[in-house]
């Protein structure tokens, strides 16, 4: 009888949500993302924008993918996320994702979003679940890497 006990116990923490079938669950390490990109209100159309993710479920630790933004410089990303019978970062107490959007632009990359998911749950990186994005290309601040500009945002971090 104890040994029953204790084998429950053990299995408890691989109990679905009452959505996921069995022991599989949903992983999603980036939620759908929009944006708009111009310089000074004037859309930038045919700019290659990069999503670079890194996390511990992906093979060799990275994934990236990229879209182009239309002639009136608005870009689209859907979420990226699998169904997986662990966690990928089960022995770790907190999961991580880095996500990073980046735009080539004037000869020089330009990072606008860059953050740090610790969960695996869909749309927790914005208020709303899809993160959307407006980007002046014009107002950034140069660095050793590249340029990053501050865009405006409905994430959950907000720049002071």
């Amino acid at each position: 009888m104890y040994r029953i006990l204790f084998a429950l116990v053990l299995l408890l923490p691989l109990t679905p949500a009452p959505s996921e079938a069995f022991v599989f669950r949903k992983i999603v390490y980036c939620s759908p993302i929009e944006g708009f990109i111009h310089w000074q209100g004037k859309p930038l159309g045919n700019l290659k924008v990069t999503r670079l993710l890194r996390s511990g479920g992906f093979e060799n630790g990275e994934y990236q993918d990229e879209v182009q933004t239309d002639s009136e410089g608005h870009f689209k990303f859907q979420a990226v996320a699998e169904r997986r019978f662990l966690r990928p970062d089960l022995l770790s107490a907190n999961p991580h994702v880095s996500q990073v959007l980046e735009v080539y632009f004037d000869g020089q990359p330009h990072t606008f979003w860059a953050f740090q998911k610790q969960n695996f749950e869909l749309g927790t990186e914005a208020k709303g679940g899809v993160l959307n994005i407006e980007c002046d290309l014009s107002k950034y601040e140069q660095n050793s890497y590249g340029r990053i500009v501050r865009c405006k945002h409905n994430g959950v971090q907000q720049y002071e």
